[in-house]
């Protein structure tokens, strides 16, 4: 290959991947450089440079405590959710947030367990991976990095719900099914009307007191 072919081998391989990847219809919830398209629950206005929530070397850090749940600027229905966690405490994952509510933002967003804890064989809902107090993750074991990172990818179509957790599925179940509203009525939720039944909402990420990082936020509109 002569110099000139290398250096436009070089120039366009770049612009190829960028079209494959718009193919593929990945958009980037977070862009590795700032909090940009993040709101803070509490005031409902965009992070800043003095908020707890910082970028931080290619990852979203709650950085210290008082940084408040925050949650995406654009909303969504049927979609593909990726991205990768890694902590030092609990935090959450949330779907279908919905920032007309006047109470916390968990009131009326299911949330997907983000826990530092190392035993397989924990697969109850409050455990890594478990829908929070509604559903179990399935199998017998899972796999859980206590250190490191862990994988999540949440598909939502037509009310029709899948969970992954580190490359294994851990629940599955579909809003406002007979399953799911007896699921709410056992459960803390069951006070706060519609719960999870918010046909678009926002993605949610939680405080809960510990630091937190999360990485490649990724979502795809189906």
């Amino acid at each position: 290959m002569t110099v000139s072919k290398a250096i436009f081998a070089l120039l366009i391989f770049p612009i190829l991947l960028s079209a494959k990847g718009e193919e593929a219809g990945w958009e980037p919830l977070f862009d590795g450089k700032s909090t940009n398209g993040w709101i803070r629950w509490g005031n409902h206005q965009p992070l800043d440079e003095d908020s707890k929530w910082q970028a931080i070397d290619g990852t979203l850090v709650l950085t210290g405590k008082g940084g408040g749940d925050i949650y995406s600027q654009e909303s969504f229905e049927n979609f593909e959710l990726s991205l990768e966690w890694k902590t030092e405490g609990n935090s959450g994952i949330m779907v279908r947030v919905d920032p007309s509510h006047k109470g916390a933002i968990w009131n009326k967003a299911p949330e997907m367990q983000v826990n530092r804890e190392g035993n397989p064989k924990n697969m109850v809902s409050t455990s890594a991976g478990g829908l929070y107090q509604l559903y179990n993750i399935q199998g017998t074991e899972k796999v859980i990095h206590q250190d490191g990172w862990n994988e999540v990818r949440i598909r939502i179509v037509d009310d029709k719900a899948t969970y992954w957790f580190n490359g294994n599925v851990s629940c599955e179940f579909t809003f406002g099914s007979n399953d799911w509203n007896q699921r709410v009525q056992k459960s803390k939720f069951k006070k706060y009307e519609g719960f999870g039944l918010l046909k678009k909402g926002h993605i949610g990420l939680q405080d809960h007191g510990a630091k937190v990082a999360f990485r490649k936020i990724h979502i795809k509109r189906l």
